[in-house]
Order: C-alpha cells, then sequence, then structure tokens
C-alpha cells in the first residue's frame, strides 16, 4: 500500500510543476538570504581575526598603545632589563598601490630574528632553511619586502620586481625578494592583503620612527612574574590584553549589526514559510477527492499524514540544496557591502573572498527544513482531520476555515499585545526586541484574513450594485476562496508592512543626521589631517601649519580637533579632543538640560562630555565620573553633558584641549575648522588654504564633508535595502504561486463563465482584478502594521542596537510606495495565470474526469 501510496504522489507532484517550482524557490530564496547573511558576516570577522594571526601566530597575548604607538624603547626595556624573551614587536599600518588607489594591502614590520619563534600564517608553508635565508634578506637589503605569490601574478610581478606605494608619508618603492605561501583558503585570503618587511624599513614608510604599532607576548597562565614585569613598565597609554579577548571584543562590537542583519534574513524565511504553508495546502485541496476515496478505501490517516510530511520534506531538501547555492553566490555580493559597512562604522576588515563553514551551511539546512516541516503541518492535519465524506465536499472546508478565522483574530490580538510587552519590557536585549516584532508581525499575519473578509464584505455592500456581476465577481471570490486568498494577503502583507516600516525607520533615521551633520558643520571650511597621529615632528608642523592659517586675513578664528584613544576604566575609548569657539559651541546637540557655566567648566575643571551611544551602552549619568588612565595614574573626569552624535554605535567622549594636555603627549590635530570672515569669496579662501597644505591635507567645505557623511551613511544600510528588496522578491513568488493555485482550482467555475459567455479579455481583467484587489488590501493592512514596526524598530531596537534616539518622521510617500508595492506585485503575480486561464477552452474546463 505505501508503494502506491508513494507512486501516486509523486505522480501528482509531477502533474503540477508550477506549483512545485514555485515551492522549491520560496524554500530557496528564504535559506538563501540567511545563509548568504550569515557567511558574509562571518567572513568579515573571519577576516579581522586571521589578519592579525598572520603577524602574531602563536602570541597570547599583546600590548597596545593608544594613537602615536608604543616607544620602542619598552620593547627594550622589557627584552634587555627584565629578561623577557618571548617578546616580538610590530608596526603595521595601511598603505596603497601608487597606480590604484581603491587596492589597500597593510604592511606589517617584524623583527626577522625574533618572528620565528611565534611562527605566525605566513611561515607555516616555508622550509627552516627558506624562512631563515628570506629573514636575514629583509634585514640586511633596505626596503624588501614579501607579498603573497597570488598578489603577485595579479600585479604581474615577480622576484626582485619593484613596485611603488603610497602612505601618509609619501611615496615608496619596495622590492620583492621572495612570495608568501598559503596552506588553505583562509590564509590565502589574509596573505593577499599583507606585505611583510623588518621593523625598520616599515617605520619609515609608516612615518613610526622610534615606534612600535604593538609588542607580541607569548605567555601561559603561570607566569605571574612575567606579568608583573610586564604591567610595571606600561606607559598610561598601553593596555596589556589577551589575544582572544581583543578579538572576542572587536566580534562583540558589531554584534547588535549582526543581529539585525540576521533578522532581516529570517524574515525572508517567515514569508518563505507562508509560501510553503499555501503551496502544500494547495496540493492537499487539489487531492481532497482522492484523499476522500484513499480515506474510504481503508488508508489511514497516519499513511495520508506521513504522505503529506514526505512530499514537504522532499520539497525542503531540494528547496534548501538550491538555497545553499544561491547562497553562497548571493553571500559574495553581500561581502562586500557588509565588509564596508564594518569599515565605516567598526574596524577595518579586509575581506576578498567568502569563507564557508561546515557548521554555516549545517545551519541553512536545518532552518530550510525546519521551516518546511513547520509550515506543512496545518495542511497535513488538516487532510487527516475530517473524515471521508466530509473531505469530498468543498465547502466543508471553507466553512471550518471561517470557524477558524474568528479564533486566528482572537490570537492574533493576544500575539500583538503578548509582543509589544516583550519588545518594550526586554531591558537592553535587541534580540528579545526583534524577538517582539516577529511575534507582532505574525499577529498581525492572524488578523489578515478577518481583515480581508471584512473589507470585501464592505466592498461588496457599498459597491456591489455599482460594480455589476463581472465586478462582484473578483470581491466574492475572494470572500468565498478565503483559506486560500487569506495566507496569499498574509505573506505579501508582511513582506510590504517589513518595507513600510524599514523605510520610515531609516527615512526617521536619515532626516535625523541630515539635521544632526548640518548642526555640526560650523566651519566654513575644514582642514583635513589624515594618518597616523604620532609624537614628535608631524604634530610640530600641524602647529605650524595652524599659525600660518590663524594669520590669513580672510580667516576669522579657528576651530580644532583630535580624534584619538584613551583608556577608560580599563578599555581603549575614543576621545575627541577640541578647541572651540563661540560658534563651534552651537554644533553640539545636547540630550539634557546642561546647566550656564558648562562651557567654562568643560575648558577649566577636569570634565568630559559624553555621546549618547556612549552613556547608553556604559549607563552612564550626568554628575558621574569616568577613570581615565594617565601616566600620572587613574584621573576622574566627570562626566558634565551628553550630547547627540550619529557617527558610529560605540560612543566617545570629548574633552577640552587643555585638560587633555595636562596629561597626554601632544599627537597635532586630526583637522581643523576655519571660519572666514563676512564677505569673504570661500573659494577664493580655499585656494589660499590649498597653497598651505602638503601630502594627504585637504581642504573640504560644509558642502562636501556634508555630501561624504550622508554617503556614508547611505553604505551603512546598502545591506538593509538589499535584504529589504529580497524579501520582497521572496512575497512576490508567494503571491504567483498562490494565484495560480487559485486560478487552477477554478478551472471548472472559469470554464462555467466562458461557456455563459464571458470573453477571453473579460476573465482575464476578471482574473487581474481580483489579483489587484488582493494586493491593494495587502497593502491596506500593511499600512498601519508598517507603522507599529517602525515604531518598535525606532524606539526599541534601534535604540538598543546602536544607542542612537530619533524623532519619527513621518513620510507619506513611503506609504504610497508601499500600497503601490502591494497592488503591482500582485497585479504581475496575476498577469500569467489570468492569461493561462484565458486560454482554456470551456469544454476541457468543464469536463469531469
Amino acid at each position: 500500500m505505501s508503494t502506491i501510496l508513494n507512486k501516486s504522489s509523486l505522480n501528482f507532484l509531477l502533474q503540477h510543476p508550477w506549483q512545485l517550482a514555485l515551492a522549491i524557490v520560496g524554500i530557496a530564496l528564504g535559506v538563501a538570504v540567511v545563509i548568504s547573511i550569515d557567511l558574509a558576516m562571518e567572513s568579515s570577522l573571519t577576516a579581522f581575526d586571521q589578519a592579525g594571526k598572520a603577524f602574531s601566530g602563536t602570541a597570547t597575548h599583546r600590548i597596545i598603545a593608544s594613537e602615536g604607538g608604543l616607544d620602542e624603547k619598552l620593547y627594550t626595556q622589557l627584552r634587555v632589563g627584565q629578561g623577557i624573551k618571548k617578546l616580538s614587536p610590530v608596526v603595521s599600518g595601511y598603505v596603497q598601490l601608487a597606480k590604484q588607489t581603491n587596492n589597500s594591502f597593510k604592511l606589517i614590520g617584524i623583527d626577522p630574528f625574533i618572528e620565528k619563534s611565534f611562527k605566525p600564517v605566513w611561515q607555516q608553508e616555508q622550509s627552516k632553511n627558506q624562512r631563515a635565508a628570506l629573514l636575514a634578506r629583509l634585514v640586511v637589503e633596505p626596503n624588501t619586502v614579501l607579498i603573497s605569490d597570488k598578489t603577485a601574478r595579479s600585479l604581474h610581478l615577480k622576484i626582485n620586481d619593484e613596485f611603488t606605494i603610497v602612505s601618509d608619508s609619501g611615496k615608496q618603492d619596495l622590492k620583492i625578494i621572495g612570495f608568501l605561501q598559503a596552506n588553505n583558503a583562509i590564509s590565502e585570503q589574509v596573505l593577499a592583503k599583507l606585505i611583510i618587511t623588518d621593523i625598520a624599513t616599515a617605520q619609515e614608510v609608516l612615518g613610526l620612527f622610534g615606534r612600535l604599532s604593538s609588542i607580541e607576548v607569548l605567555m601561559d597562565n603561570y607566569e605571574p612574574e612575567t606579568l608583573t614585569k610586564i604591567l610595571k613598565l606600561l606607559p598610561g597609554s598601553a593596555l596589556f590584553v589577551s589575544v582572544d579577548s581583543q578579538s572576542q571584543s572587536m566580534r562583540e562590537m558589531t554584534r547588535a549589526f549582526s543581529i539585525n542583519l540576521k533578522a532581516l534574513g529570517l524574515l525572508s524565511l517567515l514569508v518563505g514559510m507562508f509560501l510553503i504553508y499555501n503551496t502544500m495546502t494547495f496540493l492537499v485541496m487539489q487531492r481532497r477527492r482522492l484523499i476522500g476515496c484513499l480515506r474510504s478505501i481503508g488508508i489511514t490517516r497516519r499513511q495520508i499524514f506521513k504522505l503529506i510530511i514526505g512530499e514537504a520534506f522532499l520539497l525542503a531538501i531540494i528547496g534548501t540544496l538550491i538555497g545553499i547555492a544561491l547562497g553562497i553566490a548571493l553571500g559574495q555580493s553581500l561581502l562586500y557591502m557588509v565588509s564596508e559597512t564594518i569599515n565605516a562604522i567598526y574596524f577595518r576588515v579586509d575581506a576578498t573572498s567568502l569563507i564557508i563553514r561546515p557548521a554555516q551551511i549545517g545551519k541553512g539546512v536545518f532552518l530550510g527544513i525546519a521551516a518546511t516541516l513547520v509550515a506543512v503541518l496545518p495542511p497535513a492535519w488538516e487532510a487527516t482531520r475530517f473524515p471521508p465524506a466530509t473531505v469530498l465536499i468543498r465547502s466543508g472546508l471553507e466553512s471550518s476555515t471561517r470557524q477558524l478565522v474568528s479564533g486566528a483574530k482572537l490570537t492574533g490580538f493576544i500575539l500583538i499585545a503578548g509582543g509589544l510587552a516583550l519588545a518594550l519590557s526586554s531591558a537592553q536585549s535587541v534580540s528579545w526586541g526583534l524577538a517582539g516584532i516577529f511575534i507582532i508581525v505574525f499577529g498581525f499575519a492572524l488578523l489578515t484574513p478577518a481583515f480581508t473578509l471584512g473589507l470585501v464584505q464592505m466592498t461588496d455592500k457599498l459597491f456591489g450594485r455599482f460594480l455589476g456581476i463581472a465586478g462582484r465577481l473578483p470581491v466574492r471570490t475572494i470572500s468565498s476562496e478565503i483559506s486560500r486568498t487569506g495566507i496569499a494577503v498574509a505573506a505579501l502583507m508582511i513582506a510590504v508592512s517589513a518595507t513600510i516600516g524599514m523605510e520610515l525607520m531609516i527615512g526617521s533615521l536619515r532626516q535625523t543626521v541630515t539635521e544632526w551633520v548640518q548642526a555640526s558643520l560650523a566651519a566654513d571650511l575644514y582642514v583635513t589631517l589624515p594618518g597616523e597621529k604620532i609624537i614628535g615632528g608631524r604634530a610640530i608642523e600641524e602647529h605650524q601649519l595652524k599659525k600660518r592659517l590663524a594669520d590669513l586675513p580672510d580667516v576669522q578664528m579657528l576651530s580644532s580637533a583630535l580624534h584619538t584613544k584613551l583608556i577608560a576604566n580599563d578599555e581603549f575609548t575614543k576621545v575627541s579632543v577640541f578647541e572651540l569657539n563661540p560658534q563651534s559651541r552651537k554644533g553640539f546637540i545636547f540630550k539634557d538640560k546642561v546647566n550656564d557655566d558648562l562651557w567654562d567648566r568643560f575648558e577649566q575643571q577636569q570634565t568630559v562630555m559624553v555621546t549618547e551611544p556612549y552613556a547608553y551602552y556604559h549607563a552612564i549619568r550626568i554628575g558621574q565620573e569616568i577613570l581615565l588612565q594617565t601616566d600620572k595614574g587613574k584621573q576622574p573626569f566627570e562626566v558634565i553633558a551628553v550630547y547627540a552624535d550619529y557617527s558610529g554605535d560605540q560612543g566617545h567622549l570629548s574633552m577640552s584641549r587643555q585638560n587633555y594636555q595636562r596629561y597626554w603627549p601632544d599627537l597635532g590635530y586630526s583637522g581643523i575648522g576655519v571660519y572666514a570672515r563676512k564677505h569673504t569669496d570661500l573659494k577664493q579662501l580655499e585656494n589660499q588654504l590649498y597653497k598651505l597644505l602638503t601630502g594627504q591635507q585637504s581642504v573640504k567645505s560644509d558642502k562636501d564633508i556634508y555630501k561624504a557623511s550622508m554617503e556614508v551613511f547611505e553604505q551603512t544600510f546598502t545591506v538593509t535595502e538589499t535584504l529589504r528588496w529580497l524579501s520582497a522578491a521572496v512575497a512576490f513568488v508567494g503571491v504567483l504561486s498562490t494565484l495560480m493555485a487559485l486560478q487552477f482550482e477554478r478551472t471548472r467555475q472559469l470554464g462555467i463563465l466562458r461557456a455563459i459567455g464571458l470573453t477571453r479579455r473579460q476573465l482575464t481583467f476578471l482574473v487581474i482584478g481580483e489579483t489587484g484587489l488582493m494586493g491593494l488590501i495587502a497593502g491596506l493592512f500593511a499600512i498601519p502594521v508598517g507603522y507599529v514596526v517602525a515604531y518598535v524598530l525606532i524606539f526599541v531596537v534601534y535604540e538598543r542596537s546602536f544607542g542612537w534616539t530619533m524623532a519619527f518622521h513621518f513620510d507619506p510617500m513611503v506609504v504610497y510606495q508601499g500600497l503601490a508595492l502591494a497592488f503591482i506585485a500582485a497585479v504581475l503575480a496575476g498577469i500569467f495565470p489570468a492569461l493561462k486561464m484565458a486560454r482554456i477552452k470551456p469544454a476541457e474546463a468543464l469536463r469531469i474526469e
């Protein structure tokens, strides 16, 4: 009997290739989006981790410093003075090829005679003699480097060739003396972006004379004496951290960003589940008579249930395998966008290709199969619930469905209330906030059939008399087939509401950022001073530049900023050091009321201001103290204000330059604001400023900085936009599947309409009108749902994710676009089944097999 059932199942599935294809596409797209996000995010972070191991090797700990780096004398004191042998000094920075400004490499300077004890990634494939020879040449021959053989091939370079790189210190010719060999795909990706040289060459190229970027330490947990010696000599600008903890803290920085991306992927999977449910329901309903006959001749409910689950399992495997392949391809496209976002907001990553791990593929397989099986449970249960006589009657399904609609409505209200309560009362948890959104959206999805019924019934009562028979048919068909149409409208509503909610959130943030950037840009022109901030000659030159700028006749006054890192509460924290004037002070948007003596205290007392994200993540309030590490020990700085800042989600501190110079060395400036006198020709003044600048120093107007800032903002949400449209694509497939299924199921009904005189053109417009009305209903219901989603995103999820608060900005165009998206998607999805059904001959449609 099982063999007969399996054959009948296979034959039936093969007779409905379109429905099978759409179901598989729905599964595949949902799985693909989830996997692609996971692969792109994990590949970016793995590339960052492996880049550190490329030069740290087996190091267990690391001595790192804030801007300006470590004095190389510290290494001498530790190794010679204290006798600590397992140390490796490192100098690192980024350079670009002279003729390819968009192709950057990480230049790493090492001590060749010490580095061998650590054996980093780039040494693992070299023999002992080969490694010794190459390392010796790095020291003996000036400006010599090692690069990846893959990189050399791509640049058409070979051993003993020279190439030119550009750094903050200018151009430099480097000579290739050997290649770095990779032993696997991960190390190949890392090595492709590395240039290895000795410390002296790296210091010269990067302008870090007498400075180190870090000191790698090889030490186990049972060396307390070594730890004591190291901590005793550490300056106030340095930290001793474990390599693993540093890597973990960097990953933790991107946690909220990662969660938000994965939530969008799961949204696509949720929409895909509606599609799977709809398709499997259709496949079950088409066989209602067959199932009824099988039940009548002795087939058990259990056998029917297993049959349907087996069909879904087969579709899940096929769809998941296709989804994995699509996910890998899509992940490569998303990798660039994810990496660029991490670069813009968090830290530098050099991911060039996907790193695929079995665990990530396994996760995709599990989600695809689990989502399919969960979605198929209701139709499988439906197929076995009724006795054979009832199964053979179509009206029984719709009658029972209308009873379920009433129960689903009550459940929907309960889920919406529960989701809101969960989102609003879950402290600072981003995951629970997103879970609240999913529950809310699912609750509204359960309300959709009831909303659809109510709206079409109201439409029929109000406009039925004016529409005529042909006009009333689409309205009544949606109502009579609510078991099918309700799910289709719900799937489309979810995708459109997510689109509206995300667009309202992004629009609100865009407007908030626009107002913030415009308020912050108080100066007329800005001189940018890029590059590593180091102690010594460069800082003196920047002070001299500032004096020359102030002496220009058209310059009324200046302001300055230095962006650096200091140790606050035992962790590196970004700090902005300001020299402000009365005009530049207007650029701060305070989140709380401040005292009139704020600026006097900022300049004269040991105080700091903190950005809103920093205050949120560290639970800082005005009046509290933050301990900053100095060479004189930890010094308390009182928080006197919290102000808005949307440049990043980790937050930072701000202090006056006068306060900074009491405890920390002079590192020059990151930028200088130029305020022109009245009636000054800014273009002419800009040309005067350029004549005073050198190297990569540049002048930008407030308009240029505003444009660049908004480009960074748009880049940040490029991934979000892409995933949002992918979710909409999944919903479109779902609507197309439902409409095709619905029209094919109504073949006999449409054949009767053709037989009594309805033309092909009228039938086409009838079907398209029906689908368009479904899209309109989905769009109308998506508007309030989208507003609820936007509210939770703005005031719960994004505040917890990034520490930002923003005002809700209403944009009516978002509503119109969402409504149009739902309507157009439904109409387009209805064109194919409409044309197909219009070509059916009445005799064939009315034939009973």
